[in-house]
């Protein structure tokens, strides 16, 4: 018999476990894929994030087991990574790897993602994933709904971007609509801009 998963809110001695979770969960979706052919630059990356975005200023939930995370902003919050040492880092791996064209692609991507972004407030639900071996059980939504539940509380809107369509029935079932849609690129994947009213 399978037990409701236990979300609780993430803090820095789970770092190794998100990094990893995260790592796993994006290995296969549409958009990192594009602009991060190499999956070797995943645990990089959301080391980098966590650490210095979201343990600090954001809203980190993660499953009790470490099966699955999701990383929220807070109204009040932007994502802004400054310029140090692990960015440079990450973009001489991304370079060495990859060469130039991932860096023309991530500036498309944020590009088009800033256009579709809403100016009023709301919280912003960056990442949510769940390992590829545990999906399919519930843990995701478990994640979602903790999270929708404090937007609920404060009566502020959600928004998010979705590359993988497998997710859209999800976010939808929790209130989520497309408000648009569009390819980041000539022959790169699709992205769905959701919103979600409070209720």
């Amino acid at each position: 018999m399978n037990t409701a998963p236990t979300i609780r809110d993430a803090n820095p001695a789970d770092l190794d476990s998100l990094v990893d979770t995260l790592s796993d969960a994006f290995a296969e979706d549409p958009m990192f894929n594009w602009l991060f052919p190499s999956t070797r630059l995943y645990p990089a990356f959301f080391r980098m994030l966590v650490k210095d975005v979201y343990l600090p200023r954001g809203i980190v939930h993660m499953d009790e087991q470490g099966r699955a995370a999701a990383l929220w902003l807070p109204p009040e919050e932007r994502m802004k990574i400054a310029p140090r040492l692990p960015l440079l880092r990450f973009g001489q791996k991304l370079l060495r790897l990859n060469g130039l064209r991932p860096v023309w692609r991530v500036i498309r991507q944020s590009s088009i993602f800033a256009k579709h972004h809403p100016k009023e407030p709301h919280y912003y639900l960056q990442f949510i994933g769940c390992q590829r071996s545990e999906q399919g059980r519930g843990i995701g939504a478990a994640l979602l709904k903790r999270g929708i539940q404090i937007c609920d509380e404060r009566g502020m809107p959600a928004y998010l971007e979705c590359s993988n369509p497998r997710n859209i029935p999800l976010y939808k079932r929790h209130g989520f609509t497309v408000t648009s849609q569009q390819a980041v690129g000539k022959n790169g994947p699709m992205a769905w801009f959701m919103w979600r009213d409070p209720r």
